[in-house]
């Protein structure tokens, strides 16, 4: 099997006057085999009626000081079914009608019968696969909202992570819980952040707990009544600052409560300290935007 690799770029981004939609367009080039293979177009909207991905993918001569007349350009459009669908169009009533770099722009009977047809598609299963936006985009779709930023998630406390093949021998996982060589306890929670123009976006993070409180939050977590009056006190156990860009340092003190039976627990902001700011200061849109599309959360 050939080797893939995207070179990414900064997305572009655009708002629709009337209804606020954000649409992004990506453009990617791709290498097989470390040399000049393929580039593509993307774009995507969080309010477009049918929820689908639109690509261009030139295949042809990339090579240095190549012409555009030996390339040919497929139009894909995704559709985010499990797994995704994908059809071909006639690239000449694309966003991407006026280009000449992409080559020959097929229309959807060409496509169908081009020879590299099936390279279009293994290109964009590779895109699919490798460019978080795309995947993320789908992702949205799946789950219904398309404009809604996906939540950021550590998967495992950073210690516990960084234990490798030693977590089987040394934690106790489960989704919520996790404790490490049977002395360290940890919770699952959400850190909700205000951004302008969106509702809270909440990353997933762990908090290290008492043995005490850990046990109640377990007996608690599925009993409504009780957990709706869980609260607890711990010390951030993921590195927030380092992902984020935000002036939350691990091993941070917080106070954790429940606001929703269906929710995670949910830090809370105190009157001063590094998470009270990040917890009370908005995220500027632009800035959140920016960084969000090029992780795939929106």
């Amino acid at each position: 099997m050939p080797t893939y690799d995207i070179e990414f770029t900064d997305p572009s981004t655009s708002r629709c006057q009337c209804c606020g939609a954000l649409t992004v367009r990506l453009t990617r080039f791709v290498t097989r085999d470390g040399s000049a293979f393929a580039v593509y177009y993307a774009s995507y909207s969080n309010n477009h009626p049918e929820q689908e991905l639109a690509m261009l993918i030139s295949l042809g001569d990339w090579s240095d000081e190549s012409d555009p007349s030996r390339r040919s350009a497929f139009l894909c459009r995704v559709r985010a079914t499990e797994p995704y669908e994908v059809m071909l169009g006639d690239a000449s009533t694309s966003v991407w009608r006026d280009v000449t770099v992409m080559g020959r722009l097929l229309t959807r009977d060409e496509a169908r019968a081009h020879p590299d047809k099936a390279t279009a598609f293994e290109v964009l299963d590779e895109a699919i696969v490798q460019d978080a936006p795309l995947e993320g985009f789908l992702h949205r779709v799946r789950c219904g909202d398309a404009a809604a930023p996906l939540e950021y998630a550590f998967g495992l406390p950073d210690e516990v992570h960084a234990l490798g093949d030693d977590r089987e021998t040394r934690a106790a996982i489960d989704r919520n819980f996790v404790s490490l060589d049977g002395k360290r306890y940890f919770v699952r929670c959400l850190l909700p952040l205000p951004v302008e123009g969106y509702s809270p976006w909440c990353v997933g993070l762990w908090v290290e707990v008492s043995s005490m409180d850990f046990a109640r939050a377990r007996l608690a977590w599925d009993d409504e009544q009780s957990y709706s009056n869980l609260r607890f006190s711990g010390i951030l156990a993921n590195d927030v600052g380092a992902a984020l860009n935000v002036s939350v340092p691990i091993g941070e003190h917080v106070t954790v409560v429940v606001h929703a039976p269906d929710k995670l627990p949910s830090v809370t902001s105190g009157e001063t300290g590094p998470v009270a700011e990040v917890m009370r200061r908005a995220w500027p849109k632009g800035e959140f935007e920016t960084f969000a599309i090029g992780r795939g959360f929106l």
